[in-house]
């Protein structure tokens, strides 16, 4: 997978992403669904499964992307609210 630049579609407030969060903004952001994703903070924690959950916010929705020992919070942007969680639960379940 080649490596995600900054700039166009992506945002950052923090520059590196978990695996699992890398491959889900990779995909997600070839959708017209999606007007820009904002990179946030990283939680390390304990071990678990693997997740993806999705919380309102104005203009789009906050993905918190749990991998093995991290969670991710990715800021979504779009118009299409519900159709967007489609296609990244899509992109998801796939990872």
């Amino acid at each position: 997978m080649p490596k995600l630049t900054l700039g166009g579609k992506i945002t950052n407030s923090h520059s590196t992403l978990t695996e699992v969060a890398e491959k889900l903004v990779y995909e997600a952001i070839k959708s017209p669904l999606i007007s820009k994703i904002g990179i946030a903070n990283i939680t390390h924690v304990g071990g678990g499964r693997k997740s993806l959950k999705f919380l309102p916010i104005t203009g789009g929705i906050k993905a918190v992307v749990r991998g093995s020992g991290s969670v991710q919070e990715l800021y979504i942007y779009t118009n299409k609210i519900t159709e967007t969680e489609t296609l990244l639960n899509n992109i998801f379940s796939a990872i």
